[in-house]
């Protein structure tokens, strides 16, 4: 067994298909999870008080799954093929197989006789081994799939039109389809774009759930960049924006096999028809005026088309059978939301989208695990919430000073009462004086005086200090120097006169003139 780390999005898409009562082994087989894994969630489950087995999808929180995901830890099957000698075992009944592939045999019935006769080897590995040793006669064979039941599936994918004039960036730019077709009623919705991004099919997504005024069940689409992060045949892992997206509306994602067209066809064949029907031959003024064209041709053109496989027109098939078993759609467009995991820097922010957030000093130096929307940015470590910042415009930021120690946070706030109220603790006379000082409009340019003075009292003593401030207050003196050199040679008690009448000397000093001595001079 090879055991690993398990997200907490990937435990609440497990738990939320048990509730929806898809079944264990179809669960196990699509996310490629061990089945005593999947038990193992149910009961971890049960035991935080919610059974998945009978209860609402509603009721499958992040909370709940982020629990779960701490505790438990899931063991991922090892395919047994991978240490299968596959060669030689089949190698000496080659010849064999390949009598049977010119005889039309179809490899799951040539793994059906060949397990009669001991030789027992998984689906992958014989298929395997034909493209190995007998690709020559593997066709490629096309079988119809049984039709679907109305609201059940749904196909997307992307069909390059041509070019088109891009209002935004005043220049000619390649358009692009998102088309999805509705598996069992063949009604289709176009959604145009100029990008390929997870924010175009989830707005193409949207616009057709409001089109069809509901969502289906199960979505298929092709290993598309935007939806799929790995594509694999056995195992695709789904993007998290996207798998976020697909429970918020409830539908599960389906992606078909890598580069396998016929996994999708009936949104592949109409990739051409929208292409050839709908853009060829035609100008339009802008990208709005194609959106609104394309949804009118959806309803009155390919909508209302007689079928070349139904034999009945789309819109028909939909509006009778098919719009009343889709999920309902509220009409509130999904917030696409970003996801990042910056790092914590040592000033205590993270940058995401170009803005800055704080986080407490324990998460200095750690990576952190960031969703945002246009409202609120949610900060998580280890799957837990640890901050929630409003979403703050480029080039600004969300501090909370909270987040800063308790010794340094006055000093970033350049809190002038915090100034004041600390002279005053140590006595009323400084605590006046460095009033005196911060007062104005503008106190933060003597916030560093006032600092000084508070360094001064406590190397000088509170009662000379104080002394010293009053003496400096008499005189309307700023400069906090001034104060030092005054407790540095002692004359801090040397007070003005009590009348009010400043003056620098007791005795007359010996040059001193009186003003009327210099009126003759001019």
């Amino acid at each position: 067994m090879v055991y690993r780390k398990v997200s907490m999005i990937e435990v609440k898409e497990i738990l939320t298909r048990i509730a929806r009562g898809q079944a264990k082994r179809k669960i196990r087989r699509d996310l490629q999870v061990h089945g005593l894994t999947i038990n193992r969630y149910i009961e971890e489950a049960k035991c935080l008080g919610i059974d998945p087995q009978n209860c609402e999808v509603s009721q499958i929180t992040d909370n709940l799954c982020s629990a779960i995901s701490r505790n438990v830890v899931t063991t991922v099957k090892k395919d047994k093929s991978d240490t299968c000698p596959r060669d030689a075992i089949l190698l000496p009944v080659a010849d064999r197989i390949e009598a049977y592939l010119k005889e039309g045999i179809t490899k799951a019935k040539i793994r059906r006789l060949l397990a009669r006769d001991g030789i027992v080897v998984s689906e992958s590995s014989l298929a395997r081994f034909v493209k190995s040793h007998l690709s020559h006669l593997d066709r490629k064979v096309t079988v119809r799939l049984p039709e679907t039941e109305p609201g059940q599936y749904a196909q997307a994918d992307f069909g390059r039109l041509g070019k088109l004039y891009d209002e935004v960036t005043k220049r000619v730019r390649i358009a692009w389809a998102f088309i999805v077709t509705l598996a069992y009623s063949r009604l289709m919705f176009v959604y145009i774009t100029f990008k390929l991004d997870t924010r175009a099919v989830i707005e193409g997504l949207e616009a057709a759930w409001d089109y069809f005024g509901g969502i289906a069940e199960i979505l298929i689409v092709d290993n598309l960049t935007p939806v799929v992060d790995k594509a694999d045949r056995y195992c695709p892992k789904i993007g998290k924006v996207f798998l976020e997206y697909a429970q918020h509306r409830g539908f599960i994602v389906d992606p078909t096999n890598s580069g396998h067209a016929r996994g999708k066809p009936i949104v592949e064949n109409n990739v051409s028809y929208v292409r050839g029907n709908f853009f060829k031959g035609e100008s339009f003024i802008s990208l709005d005026d194609c959106q609104e064209r394309a949804v009118d041709w959806c309803t009155n053109v390919a909508g209302t088309r007689i079928h070349g496989t139904t034999r009945q027109r789309p819109i028909d098939l939909f509006s009778e059978y098919e719009k009343d078993r889709l999920s309902p759609y509220d009409g509130v467009r999904y917030d696409i939301p970003y996801y990042a995991c910056p790092m914590v820097h040592p000033d205590h922010h993270i940058s995401f989208r170009k803005s800055l957030y704080s986080l407490p000093t324990k998460y200095i130096g750690k990576h952190v695990d960031v969703r945002g929307d246009s409202a609120l940015v949610k900060i998580y470590f280890k799957d837990e919430l640890i901050k929630v910042h409003p979403r703050m415009p480029e080039g600004k930021r969300s501090t909370d000073f909270n987040d800063y120690p308790s010794e340094i946070s006055p000093y970033t706030l350049r809190n002038a009462n915090y100034q004041i109220n600390q002279g005053a603790r140590r006595h009323p006379a400084i605590g006046e004086y460095i009033a005196f000082l911060l007062s104005g409009t503008y106190p933060w340019h003597r916030i560093r005086s006032a600092q000084r003075v508070l360094r001064i009292s406590d190397k000088y003593g509170f009662d000379r200090t104080a002394a010293a401030c009053t003496k400096a207050m008499a005189y309307s003196l700023y400069d906090v120097r001034r104060i030092e050199r005054m407790l540095k040679n002692g004359v801090e008690k040397d007070l003005p006169k009590s009348d009010g009448e400043l003056t620098l000397f007791e005795d007359n000093p010996r040059f001193a003139r009186d003003g009327a001595y210099f009126k003759n001079y001019s």
